[in-house]
């Protein structure tokens, strides 16, 4: 593989993260994102989940079961999380490597 093709895949990686993050953007401001996900997900239903936790009467599969879900709630918000923060790591690298393309661009002209 070339520098120019690896630098392609580069700039075709970046402009994809970050049109994963700025599509997460828009979902964190639509109002059914907020009313499903935000409230009903990540506050009620884990508030929920961590009740249920502590009620004793739980057999130990319907503990674990509530564990799992719990987890689940977090990795959702972790993933949130990481497609947010790898979107804007993405918007350096684009500008890295299109510069370098540039770069590459002139020197094959000379």
């Amino acid at each position: 593989m070339t520098d120019s093709e690896q630098v392609e895949i580069q700039i075709e990686t970046a402009k994809s993260m970050i049109a994963m993050r700025d599509a997460l953007n828009k979902l964190y401001k639509n109002r059914q994102f907020k009313v499903v996900i935000e409230q009903g997900y990540f506050k009620d239903e884990a508030a929920r989940l961590v009740m249920a936790k502590s009620n004793s009467a739980l057999s130990e599969e319907n503990q674990k079961f509530i564990d799992n879900m719990i987890t689940g709630v977090g990795a959702l918000a972790n993933y949130f999380e990481m497609i947010a923060r790898r979107g804007a790591e993405m918007e350096q690298v684009l500008e890295d490597s299109e510069t370098a393309q540039q770069e590459m661009l002139v020197e094959e002209l000379n």
